[in-house]
């Protein structure tokens, strides 16, 4: 259905779109309900995602950000609903770091072409304005199928997850995945991220499936628990980290078997 995209069905009426051709691996879900639908992020805006999601359903559709990073929101300013913490609201309307988006678009960093009229040098996040504001407990109606949100941050201070409970599919957004976690931003913190961790691994014996933001999908909910006891042994000084350079300067990396943190140096 495009060039750029890959789109696999994970669950009944859940729909992995991914961007496999990028070093980022961005994975956003469009979840259909009955009555509407939620597209969980929009990409990195490299293609029109919003035109592939009319392919998959013709049901009114709301986007609901896991958090405000410019790899989530890029094609945010396609749709007309958007839904994401208060906390993270007014970052939608400014400009994504210039810095990182040149970086991103170093052409190492593409494992496969690029759509035909993108131009690397252009790139850019449209800003984009939220007009719901999503927070802890509140549950997103689709008609037969219920979304159940879930504060999770660590990552980032609004970091959210979505809960199917009755389905046992959890999605992660930036929160959970195979691969380098980033808690090494200004906003991040690793406290936060560590009770976060806690609390969905003790939801792991009731789910089936993990659907991260990142890299590769679904995951087996054991993912919870090896992250959740990986961020016990960095805060109880038990794991061993080397240090590693980065866009942002040195990092500490601590390494486990299937994901790593990173965090900023020690001062």
């Amino acid at each position: 259905m495009s060039d750029w995209f890959e789109v696999r069905t994970v669950a009944q009426d859940v729909h992995a779109v991914m961007e496999p051709a990028h070093w980022e691996q961005v994975i956003s879900y469009l979840i259909v309900g009955r009555e509407t639908a939620v597209l969980l992020d929009t990409g990195m805006g490299i293609a029109d995602i919003r035109s592939l999601v009319r392919q998959l359903t013709d049901k009114p559709v709301t986007v609901v950000n896991s958090h405000y990073h410019w790899d989530h929101v890029g094609d945010n300013h396609r749709f007309d609903h958007i839904g994401i913490h208060a906390a993270e609201a007014p970052f939608l309307e400014q400009d994504a770091p210039e810095e990182l988006l040149r970086e991103a678009m170093r052409p190492e960093n593409f494992w496969g072409p690029a759509p035909p009229d993108f131009d690397p040098a252009g790139y850019h996040i449209v800003p984009s304005r939220a007009n719901q504001l999503v927070d802890e407990g509140d549950v997103l109606e689709l008609g037969g199928r219920r979304l159940q949100v879930l504060h999770t941050p660590g990552h980032s201070p609004g970091s959210i997850c979505l809960l199917s409970e009755n389905e046992g599919l959890l999605f992660g957004g930036d929160t959970v995945y195979a691969g380098p976690l980033y808690v090494q931003f200004e906003d991040s913190d690793f406290h936060a991220y560590h009770e976060s961790m806690k609390r969905l691994s003790a939801l792991a014996p009731d789910l089936e499936l993990v659907l991260p933001g990142h890299n590769l999908t679904p995951l087996e909910p054991e993912i919870l628990v090896e992250m959740a006891e990986g961020f016990e042994q960095i805060a109880a000084a038990r794991a061993v980290c080397q240090t590693t350079d980065s866009a942002w300067g040195p990092l500490r990396k601590y390494e486990f078997m299937r994901f790593s943190v990173l965090l900023p140096r020690e001062t």
